[in-house]
């Protein structure tokens, strides 16, 4: 049975906040690297050792938040978020695989850092220490984390069918993929395709954009693709975004007469 002090304690709080962390580090350590979108290119974080790193971080704060005295794990669970507010902060606008899969960094990720390190900071300033034990603590953890999975997979399959059907009312013959040379999501996305089988990667065609030139089909951003029919027509509105460029690219039609995979 559940102990009474469960809900009228910081710990399981503290162990609460620790479950997305240890999420995000069994989906990064799960996923082969060179699927993985990085956006960081420079240091000891940049690919294609960053993102394991940055699991190996995640999975130790998880579990020491769940076993230290619930204060010192406040702390750490605390200085864990706002330094990845300030990496969120940073990143913004690019794509991460925060939890193993695609996903543009913005503002709503900035605020849950922020708020879940602001809560952890609070657990330990203001609330004394619980007796609460690290077997429950970990359960906590462990039922946060599953949790965790569930909706940020619930949320993936949910965009992939928004992006894939958005406006169309068939599935595309080819697809016109805008990138440029300057983006790290865009070559994310090239490995992303390069994992692909051949038939779909050759009913991709591939126009890569110089700084402020104009983009085609009233994009704002890239990378971003364009649903074309048989005839090479639009046939549904774009999509921008590595996850959502993805999922449109896997809605093709293969079989069709035409396609090629070409770059302009």
């Amino acid at each position: 049975m559940i102990p009474g002090e469960l809900l009228t304690t910081p710990g399981w709080l503290v162990a609460a906040l620790a479950g997305p962390l240890a999420a995000g580090a069994v989906a990064k350590l799960l996923t082969p690297a060179d699927r993985l979108p990085w956006p960081i290119e420079r240091g000891p974080l940049r690919g294609p050792h960053g993102p394991r790193n940055v699991a190996a971080a995640e999975l130790a704060t998880a579990v020491l938040a769940a076993t230290l005295p619930v204060r010192p794990a406040a702390l750490l669970v605390a200085f864990a978020y706002l330094t990845l507010t300030v990496v969120a902060y940073r990143l913004r606008g690019q794509t991460c695989a925060c939890f193993g899969s695609a996903a543009m960094v913005g503002r709503w990720h900035i605020a849950a850092n922020l708020t879940a390190g602001l809560l952890s900071a609070a657990a330990a300033a203001l609330v004394p220490p619980d007796r609460l034990s690290a077997p429950w603590r970990l359960a906590v953890t462990a039922a946060a984390a599953v949790c965790t999975v569930i909706v940020v997979r619930t949320l993936d399959r949910r965009a992939a069918t928004t992006a894939g059907s958005a406006d169309c009312d068939r599935p595309p013959a080819m697809v016109e993929l805008v990138v440029s040379d300057t983006c790290p999501s865009c070559r994310s996305l090239k490995q992303l395709l390069a994992q692909m089988e051949p038939a779909r990667r050759n009913a991709v065609v591939t126009l890569v954009v110089n700084r402020g030139e104009k983009l085609p089909y009233g994009m704002t951003s890239v990378p971003a693709a364009q649903a074309l029919d048989v005839d090479g027509r639009p046939i549904c509105a774009p999509v921008d975004g590595i996850g959502a460029v993805k999922a449109l690219i896997d809605t093709i039609r293969l079989g069709s007469p035409v396609g090629g995979h070409a770059d302009r």
